[in-house]
Parts: C-alpha cells; structure tokens; sequence
C-alpha cells in the first residue's frame, strides 16, 4: 500500500540541503559573509538536455543541473543548493510545474570552489 511519503522517496530519492547567506562578527568590529545551511529536503537531481544546456547558453545563463522538489514557497533564488560534495547558485526563480502546487523546478549552476 506504501502511501503518499513512500511515492515520494522514490520520486524524490537525493537529500539536498539549501544554504543562505549570513554575516558573522569578524572579531574586528566588521562581519564576514558565509553560507549556512537553512533547510534540508528530499529532491530529484537531474542533468539536463543538451537542448536546454544549448538554450541555456545562448540566453548567457548557463546551467548544470535541474532540480525538481515538492511544492514549497520557501526556496528563493538568492539561496544555494548542496548536494555531495558541491555546491549550486539557483538560476532564477523556482517554478511551480504545471501550476498544480505539486512539483517545483529550478535549474542550478555549479559553483566554482563552492
């Protein structure tokens, strides 16, 4: 019977965690801007088409990754994901497929040194 949750973690088998940018005290009256981890989620990481990677480079915004989640409003573009041992920006919004509140995309792009 499985259900709901266990549709899920077939759909969605990778753990990737959201990062967000956050100034600490230096120790010298200034801060230092470094990336923490927010929220961590059950996702889909997929390689893109060849055709969207095309695309993708033609418009200068070039990307390495889509990735698909459950409906959510809480991931913004200004976020970065990790997932193994590398880090992506979000290249733009995330989308909402379909418009059903069911499936969310957002393409990423490799950090360089992330």
């Amino acid at each position: 019977m499985g259900g709901r949750n266990s549709v899920h973690s077939n759909e969605y088998p990778h753990q990737v965690t959201f990062l967000e940018q956050t100034k600490i005290p230096d120790g010298s009256g200034g801060y230092e801007i470094v990336w923490k981890a927010v929220l961590t989620i059950s996702a889909f990481m997929d390689t893109p088409s060849s055709g969207e990677i095309f695309q993708a480079q033609q418009l200068q915004n070039p990307l390495d990754r889509n990735l698909y989640y459950s409906y959510r409003t809480d991931i913004h573009e200004n976020m970065r994901c990790a997932f193994l041992a590398e880090t992506y920006e979000l290249v733009g919004k995330p989308q909402d497929q379909g418009g059903q509140h069911e499936v969310m995309k957002v393409s990423l792009k490799l950090v360089a040194n992330g």
